[in-house]
């Protein structure tokens, strides 16, 4: 095709979205792929293409791998929700924008984030992750011992992908084993799309409002955990105030619990359907770092993405996106990308995906990245260990997968062995 061809079906491309701003989100076809409309945006070879959210507002979309990391690694791009333009991705995001006060860091820009992210990072890093998986296992072998001595089938849902990530972060804050129900029930309120603003606005105060007393009992008596550190590090010295120490203890707890259980959830499902998967990981274990690192890739649980504001003009290749518009970024088109990942759509445990984008990217990528690897290495490596041959117990078609949540996953998944 000539070059003024080119030129002119991208352009008429370009203008039929002017007129029809396909909506977003798109509907799966296949459960555990993204919807197919997304490839074909990112097969017109635009660096974004226009869509309408559900409340009506046009933003761009970004599909490509290379698009994806170049918007979240450019400060020109907001994080902040009161931001001129700003994507409200559910009716429940306008709660942050109506109370800035209760956001935590991922919702700032530098030097606020800065400030607030540098006071964790030595909390998750690779090496203190590494030094909690003596526990993550004994855990696991504790509670897969009660599964298998039990009736068949079990949910390894209810009884493994809930309760480990939330007693990993409880152990964390020193938190009692009592509230932990409290903490799952609160914390899944926050992520699920299906509760109205009202719903999830009470279900966050109730949740500050248990940790702003778990904040109080450490600063009356600190002890070894994480919240108590920080007490000691950051709030007595007046360097961290209460109310900001509150949200970013939140922040840990909804995506240190969401977030993995999700992703566990489908990479289990992963396991209990696909032989050739289980079969290399169970001949050879030391493949479950690269095996994980492809689940991450393929699952993309943060299925609808993530959003930005551009605060002034930026040319992001062919596409002009101004000052004051929003930007929606997908992590599972990005993912796909063929120009990165050749036969995307396959789940290949051999596959060199360590340049996915399931924990972001830039200055926002995942805290708890290193952390959320060690808990789905054990994971995985624990059903193979006390469920061999573990397998799908209902038909594929039955399984609860859960579209309405922020980080896509299973509500439930009946297996055998």
């Amino acid at each position: 095709m000539s070059s003024d061809g080119r030129l002119k079906m991208l352009n008429d491309a370009a203008a039929q979205e002017e007129r029809t701003p396909p909506a977003y989100p798109m509907r799966r076809v296949s459960p555990v792929d993204p919807p197919p409309e997304l490839a074909e945006l990112r097969g017109r070879d635009r660096a974004a293409s226009r869509v309408t959210m559900w409340d009506g507002s046009q933003v761009w979309l970004v599909t490509s791998h290379a698009g994806v990391r170049a918007v979240l690694g450019d400060r020109r791009f907001t994080a902040v929700t009161s931001a001129p333009g700003f994507p409200m991705m559910t009716r429940t995001s306008q709660l942050v924008r109506a109370q800035p006060q209760s956001a935590s860091f991922i919702r700032m820009d530098d030097p606020d984030h800065s400030r607030l992210r540098s006071m964790l990072t030595r909390d998750f890093l690779a090496k203190r992750a590494e030094a909690l998986r003596p526990a993550i296992r004994e855990l696991l072998d504790d509670l897969l011992a009660k599964l298998v001595a039990g009736q068949r089938p079990v949910d390894l849902v209810a009884g493994l992908t809930i309760p480990v990530p939330s007693r990993v972060i409880t152990l964390l804050f020193g938190a009692g084993e009592e509230r932990r129900e409290f903490i799952e029930s609160r914390s899944a309120v926050l992520i699920d799309r299906g509760y109205t603003p009202e719903q999830v606005a009470a279900a966050r105060d109730e949740l500050d409002g248990y940790l702003r007393e778990l904040v109080e009992e450490r600063l009356a008596a600190p002890g070894s955990d994480l919240i108590s550190r920080l007490v000691i590090d950051q709030v007595r010295p007046g360097d961290l105030s209460v109310d900001e120490l509150v949200p970013m203890c939140r922040l840990l707890l909804v995506a240190g619990h969401g977030t993995t259980t999700s992703q566990a959830s489908l990479s289990l499902l992963s396991l209990v359907t696909d032989p050739a998967l289980a079969k290399a990981l169970t001949e050879d274990e030391s493949l479950l770092p690269k095996a994980v690192e492809e689940l991450l890739r393929f699952h993309s649980i943060v299925q609808n993405g993530l959003a930005r504001a551009a605060v002034e003009d930026v040319q992001l290749d062919d596409v002009l996106i101004k000052a004051g518009e929003g930007v929606v970024l997908s992590l599972s088109a990005g993912n796909r990308d063929e120009r990165v990942f050749e036969d995307p759509d396959t789940l290949d445990p051999h596959r060199d995906a360590r340049r996915h984008l399931a924990f972001g990217h830039g200055m926002h990528q995942c805290l708890g990245q290193w952390l959320a690897r060690v808990e789905l290495e054990e994971i995985l490596a624990a059903v193979l260990r006390w469920m061999p041959g573990a397998r799908l117990a209902v038909p594929f078609e039955e399984l609860d997968f859960r579209h309405e949540v922020s980080s896509y996953g299973l509500g439930a998944l009946p297996v055998t062995w």
